[in-house]
Parts: structure tokens; C-alpha cells; sequence
């Protein structure tokens, strides 16, 4: 189911589909959560996976030793953000963050880097999350996770039929007349 959602995402991302492969990408850490993390709750999980795997590899470690405090993609911000805008269609978590907070789209450009751009200033921060970067990151890691941990998935049990599929295998039926 892993490699169906990230296939899925990337075809989003394909058609310039930016919120449905957002809103799609933000359900990995869930997914992963779910198999590493099976006793948690959602958010604890939710949050630990995307903190382990992810989220301590986006605080820039040279603003930290400067006593920075820059905004970045931690397990809260990007918990958030799933909440937000899967909950109530909406990106924005400005007024729990204190943030300026801004999506970026941006077309499938020729080495498939993207960034993201943050601030902080005198009482502003602004941190502008490029929706490419982060699909990108959420899909690459979960597919990581998923190829070392298979056995760990066992709570998918499902079956998806393609009836176009189904369909094309089936012998035509010839009336006689």
C-alpha cells in the first residue's frame, strides 16, 4: 500500500496536483507511525516517527549553535499542518506557531531540488514550506522505512481491484444470432 501511495503522490505532483499530493503525503508518517509504533496514539506516534525519521535532519545546525531560533519542519509544525489541512482545508498554522506560514508550488524543475525559506527577525518569523520538497522527503523516507520494515506492516489487509484491469481479462461474449 506504501508504493501505491507514494506512486500516487508523484502523479499528483505530475499534474501540478500540489494540495492532493500534500494532503496524501502528510498520511505517511501516520502509516509508518502505525507499524513502528503500533501502542501509541495517533498523535504520539504521528509525531515520534516524523521527529526520528525526519524531523531532527531539518533543524539547521548551525543557527542552533548561534542561539538562532529559526522555524523548520519539526514533528509539530508538520503534525499541524497534516491537522490543519486535513481536518479543516486549510494550510494555515500561523497563530500556534507565531509564524508567518506559506505553502510554495513550484514546477517539476530539471534536477528535482526544491527548497524551503525561512526567517526570524525582531518578534516575526516566517517560514515558506516548499509543498515539492516536503512530498518529496515524506515519500523517500517512508518507501526507505517500509523496504527495511515489511514485517512490520502486517496490519494491512486490503484488496484494490482494478476493474479495468479485471475487465480486459475477461472474454468478450459473442451472441449468436
Amino acid at each position: 500500500m506504501i508504493n501505491q501511495i507514494i506512486k500516487e503522490i508523484n502523479q499528483a505532483l505530475g499534474h501540478n496536483l500540489y494540495i492532493i499530493a500534500l494532503t496524501t503525503a502528510l498520511t505517511l508518517p501516520d502509516i509508518c507511525g502505525k507499524a513502528e509504533y503500533p501502542n501509541l496514539n495517533s498523535t504520539a506516534r504521528y509525531k515520534k516517527w516524523y521527529g526520528e525519521n525526519i524531523g531532527q535532519y531539518e533543524i539547521n545546525p548551525a543557527n542552533t549553535k548561534r542561539g538562532i531560533d529559526m522555524p523548520y519542519l519539526s514533528e509539530e509544525v508538520v503534525y499541524n499542518l497534516r491537522c490543519s489541512l486535513l481536518h479543516q482545508g486549510t494550510p494555515n498554522i500561523n497563530e500556534k506557531y507565531n509564524i508567518t506560514f506559506s505553502l510554495l508550488i513550484e514546477k517539476k524543475n530539471k534536477f528535482d531540488i526544491y527548497c524551503d525559506e525561512a526567517s526570524s527577525g525582531y518578534n516575526k518569523k516566517a517560514y515558506k514550506v516548499n509543498i515539492r520538497r516536503l512530498c518529496r522527503i515524506l515519500c523517500w523516507t517512508a518507501e526507505a522505512y517500509y523496504k527495511r520494515n515489511k514485517e512490520k506492516f502486517n496490519f494491512f489487509n486490503y484488496n484494490i481491484i482494478d476493474v479495468d484491469e479485471e475487465r480486459k481479462r475477461l472474454t468478450p461474449y459473442k451472441r449468436k444470432y
